[in-house]
């Protein structure tokens, strides 16, 4: 690794840094501390001038304007300074320098800082002089004389600060000379310094060069001086390193290769351009019909385009990323995780395979049980549904409250059957879900027959239906009618049972490029951010609507693995954009290719 700056610039600026902050930051805040007391010991005399003045006025007895001024034009102390005696409205009505004639005409000064500070104590203000490029001194006192003005005035004294700013600045100018001085004689001093030093260690630096290369025998046998004997002896124990180093990792290699060829998985890596340069035993055995292997990219392996391209989006991105898949090979089932690792110098991607062909047969078992065992069930279930309605058809059987607790029994029932037959349709879209044979739907055909199906389960309210859609033919998609009919009837119950009295229902449709998003919307409370995640899993109902709503938990895991047939994905939306609840399920569907 090269540095952008030579070890002579970096001494140079090291060297340059220290003089300014222990040469001109110190001595600069000392000569401002020095003039900041000279001006505050200013502003003391200033303001016992001030006094001074202050008391000659309350020594005359007529303190009519006329005569405070003949006394101010008559005082022979003040030099450079003006004093002027203004009335409470800030109006000039005396002045040392200038005649009546000028200042009668003149603006107030009641809004100036010195004469608005000055109305609870002694106000002074610091300014430039625009005319004479000066610094002046304003200050203000009040002052109690009786005349027609009023009671009550201010006494307003203006004076240079010039007198040692020119000798500060002065100090100052000689002071960055010096700085600028010793930074050049550093700068040389710290050139010649290292120009020496490189020459001295280039002996070693060629010695070191050589080690690098891999002549780990080299060693070094002259120091430049006694200063870097460490040194040499640190490079020296480096080389030593270096070639114990190798020969264990030469014997890791070979105990890794044993470990990766002994794992059950296949696993294999690709170099950056994504051809396969190693691979394990495991993986060899996976396809041991091929030849050949190594050089070539998956794609030649696999035969599969979408292990491909994830295999060209992990080698095309510099972040750490993993890309999973299924994937059936002579009759197998696999994992397939493609994983970037950390460091892309020698591998580009791993591609690891592990075998989950059991996996798939416990679960095609689950679904089996599952499935026999809702047929089962359902048999007894209907007898006895029989048989109640047997006993309801004959009075004489019955008690007296007979009859109402076999309506119970009736509509328990009925709840169980609809139970096993949501999970028997469940088991049979997940058994079928790549044999269904997609053909061209009318949507809104589909949405206004399912709607109409779901019309009885209103049971009283006073419902809006709206479709986006609004006559038939106005969007063809790819599915399966009568999944695609139960896909909307599903969502129209739930938002039938979760809408207040007087509720809304919508169906939206958003077009996306070769997709249609579909979306039943309506005005219930909504789903908690917490459980969006999980109301599409078998038997998962929102907790808060347990006990308050009745349902199997099975319409929208049926929704789910429907679209998922398709080719399309559901997912949920709460609150609805705007408001603080309602609820909007989304699922994409492919469009008919016209």
């Amino acid at each position: 690794m090269q540095n952008e700056f030579s070890l002579k610039v970096k001494l140079i600026v090291s060297f340059w840094l220290v003089l300014v902050f222990s040469l001109a930051v110190p001595s600069n805040y000392f000569i401002q501390s020095v003039e900041d007391k000279v001006d505050s010991q200013y502003l003391q005399y200033v303001q016992e001038r001030l006094e001074i003045i202050q008391w000659i006025i309350s020594r005359e007895e007529e303190k009519s304007p006329e005569k405070l001024d003949s006394v101010l034009k008559s005082l022979g102390f003040l030099d450079d300074d003006q004093v002027s005696v203004l009335d409470a409205q800030g109006m000039i009505i005396a002045d040392s320098r200038l005649p009546r004639e000028e200042f009668e005409g003149m603006s107030s000064y009641i809004d100036y800082p010195e004469i608005v500070r000055a109305r609870g104590e002694t106000g002074y203000h610091t300014a430039s002089d625009y005319w004479e490029n000066d610094r002046m001194l304003h200050v203000a006192t009040r002052i109690d004389f009786s005349s027609e003005q009023g009671d009550v005035g201010y006494l307003r004294l203006v004076t240079p600060l010039s007198g040692l700013h020119p000798y500060f600045q002065h100090v100052s100018a000689n002071l960055w000379k010096f700085v600028l001085l010793s930074l050049l004689l550093s700068s040389i001093v710290v050139y010649l310094v290292v120009t020496y030093l490189t020459f001295r260690l280039k002996p070693m630096i060629k010695m070191a060069q050589s080690i690098g290369q891999g002549n780990f025998q080299q060693r070094i046998h002259d120091s430049p001086g006694k200063e870097f004997d460490p040194l040499v002896e640190a490079i020296n124990r480096m080389a030593e390193d270096v070639e114990k180093s190798m020969e264990l990792v030469s014997s890791q290699k070979s105990h890794l290769e044993t470990i990766i060829n002994g794992i059950k998985d296949g696993l294999a890596a690709l170099d950056n351009q994504g051809r396969i340069i190693s691979f394990n035993q495991s993986f060899k055995k996976i396809f041991g019909h091929l030849d050949t292997i190594n050089g070539k990219k998956p794609v030649e392996i696999f035969l599969n385009n979408s292990l491909q391209a994830a295999c060209d989006e992990v080698l095309g991105n510099s972040i750490h990323q993993t890309r999973t898949m299924e994937m059936e090979i002579n009759e197998q089932f696999y994992d397939v995780h493609v994983v970037s690792p950390r460091d892309h110098r020698s591998i580009g991607a791993i591609i690891l395979m592990h075998d989950i062909t059991d996996l798939k047969l416990l679960e095609s078992i689950r679904k089996d049980f599952v499935a026999n065992a809702s047929h089962e069930l359902r048999t007894p279930l209907t007898s006895i549904k029989g048989y109640t309605e047997t006993m309801l058809q004959n009075p004489d059987i019955m008690q007296e409250k007979g009859p109402e607790l076999l309506q119970v029994v009736i509509k328990n029932t009925d709840n169980m059957i609809r139970l096993l037959d949501d999970i028997l349709q469940l088991s049979r879209i997940e058994s079928t879900q790549d044999q269904v044979a997609l053909d061209d739907v009318d949507l809104a055909a589909v949405i206004f027959k399912s709607w109409y199906n779901c019309s009885h389960y209103i049971e009283g309210k006073n419902i809006d239906f709206a479709s986006e859609l609004e006559q038939e033919g106005q969007l063809l998609v790819r599915g399966e009618a009568e999944y695609l009919a139960q896909v909307f009837q599903n969502l129209f119950e739930n938002s039938i049972k979760f809408v207040p009295m007087e509720g809304f229902i919508q169906v939206l449709v958003r077009q996306k490029g070769s997709q249609a998003w579909v979306g039943v919307q309506d005005n219930g409370p909504g789903i908690p951010a917490a459980e969006q995640q999980r109301i599409f899993e078998r038997f998962y109902r929102v907790k808060k609507d347990k006990k308050k709503v009745k349902g199997t938990g099975l319409g929208l895991a049926i929704c789910k693995n429907i679209i998922k047939a398709f080719g399309g994905s559901i997912w949920v939306e709460s609150p609805v954009p705007g408001s603080d609840s309602g609820c909007i399920v989304w699922f994409s569907l492919h469009k008919t290719e016209l």
